[in-house]
């Protein structure tokens, strides 16, 4: 009895690893993208043009909602997926 729940916590210390060992492996993954994006954008901070050769470069999609008019108005949601990040939240792009 005691040796089988020794080897079950041992099998649960065991799946554990692994998934924290992919965790780490996935965060290392993202910081690595995210400096090589940080680096991308340094090459046009003085960009007096947007070109499609720039364009090809940064963004890797951009997806366009459905209009909504329940307010009255006519509002329509962009999302910028961009070339190794994925699409930034407006809160992060708004305080810059």
């Amino acid at each position: 009895m005691l040796s089988d729940s020794y080897e079950q916590e041992q099998e649960e210390l065991r799946e554990k690893l692994l998934r924290l060992d992919k965790e780490i492996n996935e965060q290392e993954e993202q910081a690595e993208n995210i400096d090589r994006f940080i680096s991308k954008v340094k090459k046009y901070l003085d960009l007096d043009e947007l070109t499609p050769a720039v364009l090809n470069d940064m963004v890797k999609a951009v997806y366009v909602h459905t209009p909504d008019k329940s307010s009255g108005h006519r509002e329509q949601q962009i999302d910028i997926s961009y070339d190794l990040v994925g699409i930034l939240p407006m809160s992060l792009l708004e305080s810059l």
